[in-house]
This record gives C-alpha cells, sequence and structure tokens, in this order.
C-alpha cells in the first residue's frame, strides 16, 4: 500500500517549473525522483481549495488500492502546511477531450475501441 512520505517532498523529487495542466484545485507539473531518475508527474493540491477533508483522505485512499492498467497509479503523496502533493505516473497522451476536437470525427471502430478502453 501507498503511504504518506514523511519526508518533504523536495527531498525526494526535483520538480519541473513548467506545468503540465491546472485545474479547479491545483496544478500538475513533471518531477524527477532523486534516487532513481524515474519521471513522474506531481499533482499540487492547495489545502484551502478542500472543502471536505474526510472525503478528500477517502479519495486518496481508493487511489492507494487501485492497481489497473487503465488507472493512473499513485506512488506516494506528501503533505505540508499549504498543500497536498500526489505523485503519479506520467501520463504523456494527452486530453481525450483534445483529440476528439482535434479529430472531430471517429469512425465507428476508433470510438468503440476508446470507449472499451475508458470502460
Amino acid at each position: 500500500m501507498i503511504v504518506k512520505n514523511t519526508k518533504g517532498i523536495d527531498e525526494v523529487y526535483q520538480r519541473d517549473t513548467t506545468q503540465l495542466g491546472k485545474g479547479t484545485y491545483g496544478e500538475v507539473s513533471g518531477c524527477t525522483h532523486l534516487e532513481t531518475g524515474q519521471r513522474r508527474a506531481v499533482k499540487i493540491i492547495l489545502r484551502s481549495k478542500i472543502k471536505n477533508w474526510e472525503r478528500f483522505q477517502t479519495e486518496v485512499r481508493i487511489l492507494q488500492t487501485l492497481d489497473h492498467p487503465n488507472v493512473i497509479k499513485l506512488y506516494e503523496y506528501f503533505e505540508d502546511e499549504t498543500n497536498v502533493y500526489l505523485v503519479t505516473e506520467l501520463c504523456t497522451g494527452g486530453e481525450l477531450f483534445d483529440r476528439i476536437i482535434k479529430e472531430e470525427f471517429f469512425s465507428e471502430d476508433v470510438a468503440a475501441r476508446v470507449f472499451k478502453q475508458i470502460l
């Protein structure tokens, strides 16, 4: 099971300065594990944006137990006074929504394959 890392995130990872994405609760950037050199993503969530702390903790516990090729893997997480940091696998395929907009049209075969992968 993935547990909270008691070190500071900057003791374990070198975080990139560029953002990969931004949402309602925080932002995502890339990072590199200092010992292994593995590339990962880190989602930085402002604690002040978390309205229901118990629900958030439940969601993290669920992510800790999931191990499936179609669900993003949570490696570890960190907390400090200001933020929660969720370190996950780095997905480089882009957003499905952006792909839909770019393609404008999916054949039935392609749509069926994508939908099957989502399920």
